[in-house]
């Protein structure tokens, strides 16, 4: 079996939360905003009838008007968030898009806002504007944007892993190389990795996600083409030094996909040297929302693990850090409303983004980065249980005052953060 180095919270979970503090220290978090996402789209939402749920399923309250954006990052600026994530939208139609220079335009405007903030840019292949750029152009088309240096109006991170490039692990699966515990997200080797070939024949993405209607529509492809699309932007990356980022939204392939990429690949992510992994709890019944500490920790202890080889020992020259996120839709919100098992907000009802700010600010949590925002979670849950609308800034303002709460720092020094985004 993989190792994970879970140790840390076994040796640690008996211990007080004052004992938290002095073994750990005083937890210091970097707030992180996820603008706009791939699903929440007009197209990928299917009207239900329900004004507040199709309002906020098909992201018409999300910003795409070059003033209202530069509005809101002033707005996020004064709440000290200094990491966001973006995915082009194209201001018409609202959809998700490939638009290389939507990309380019938001990275200028935000850093001409705030020069100390990171950016991060998706990738995605949900979108009825994505497929129609891939059809044209190729796989490339939706990721050219992982090739644009800071200073072309590129970003710190680039997430160029999330849910389709796992055709490439379920590919692994059906040639016999791995078997995965889909219910612990351990794995094992079961064939070496250097024979495998992946496979070129085309498929519909098959994935087991929480989404709207059209988001988890993944498309059509191979293999073959996603681990050519990752080859290009791990180089590209490489080339530019400039850090890599993947998203996990299936815990056992998520996990085993990023250190095949470390460990298994020539000139992989071990190349690199810099890699943030964002933990999007809640994205499918495979990385479900967790309801306890222990369950969170878990996870994030195996994020930071993966720069280990399989003798637990041996490690790659890679610096890690970890971001985490609540993707848990409107609809299933109240069923995650559950009681706090940690931390000074231990015992009280809260909706998950609270509940996952309370993890996140534990000083032993492994994260480095709190990431709210419309793209996860466009909603909040209020005293009454009813889901409302909600927007990026209150979002951001609710997490850091709950940070403060439990006792968590936010980041805020332009040197911290300048060598946080460095090879």
């Amino acid at each position: 079996m993989r190792t994970n180095n879970t140790d840390t919270f076994a040796q640690s979970h008996e211990l007080q939360e004052k004992g938290r503090e002095q073994l750990f220290g005083k937890k210091k978090l970097i707030l992180g905003v996820s603008r706009t996402g791939a699903k929440f789209t007009p197209k990928n939402h299917k009207d239900t009838g329900d004004r507040v749920f199709d309002a906020i399923n098909s992201g018409d309250l999300i910003d795409v008007e070059r003033e209202r954006i530069k509005a809101e990052l002033k707005a996020l600026k004064s709440l000290d968030v200094k990491y966001i994530h973006e995915h082009a939208r194209n201001p018409v139609t609202h959809e998700q898009s490939a638009d290389t220079s939507l990309y380019q335009s938001f990275s200028k405007l935000a850093r001409s806002v705030d020069p100390s903030a990171m950016l991060s840019f998706g990738a995605s292949r949900n979108g009825t504007e994505i497929s129609a750029v891939i059809k044209d152009g190729g796989e490339l088309a939706r990721t050219r944007h992982a090739g644009l240096s800071i200073a072309d109006g590129g970003a710190e991170f680039v997430t160029s892993q999330a849910a389709i490039e796992l055709q490439i692990v379920t590919d692994l699966e059906r040639q016999g190389f791995v078997q995965i515990d889909h219910a612990s997200g351990d794995w094992k080797l079961l064939r070496d990795f250097k024979e495998y070939v992946p496979s070129g024949s085309i498929e519909g993405a098959k994935l087991e996600v929480h989404s709207t209607t059209g988001g988890g529509n993944y498309g059509a492809s191979s293999a073959s083409v996603q681990m050519d699309t990752l080859h290009w932007s791990i180089a590209r990356r490489r080339e530019l030094g400039l850090p890599f980022e993947v998203e996990w939204v299936q815990h056992g392939r998520s996990s085993l996909l990023t250190w095949f990429l470390i460990h298994g690949l020539e000139d992989g992510l071990g190349s690199v040297g810099r890699l943030n992994i964002t933990i999007l709890f809640g994205f499918s019944p495979r990385l479900p929302f967790p309801k306890r500490y222990a369950d969170f920790k878990r996870v994030v202890d195996a994020a930071r693990s993966v720069s280990l080889a399989r003798n637990g020992q041996d490690r790659v020259r890679l610096k890690v850090s970890v971001s985490v996120g609540a993707a848990v839709l409107p609809q299933h919100a109240l069923e995650q409303v559950c009681t706090m098992d940690v931390g000074p907000m231990k015992g009280q009802l809260l909706q998950p983004v609270d509940r996952l700010t309370g993890y996140a600010a534990m000083p032993d949590s492994g994260v480095d980065i709190l990431r709210v925002g419309m793209e996860d979670t466009p909603y909040m849950v209020d005293r009454a249980r009813n889901v409302v609308p909600t927007t990026n800034s209150q979002l951001a303002e609710r997490a850091r005052g709950f940070l403060e709460t439990c006792g968590a720092n936010v980041v805020t020094n332009e040197r911290v953060l300048k060598n946080f985004s460095r090879i």
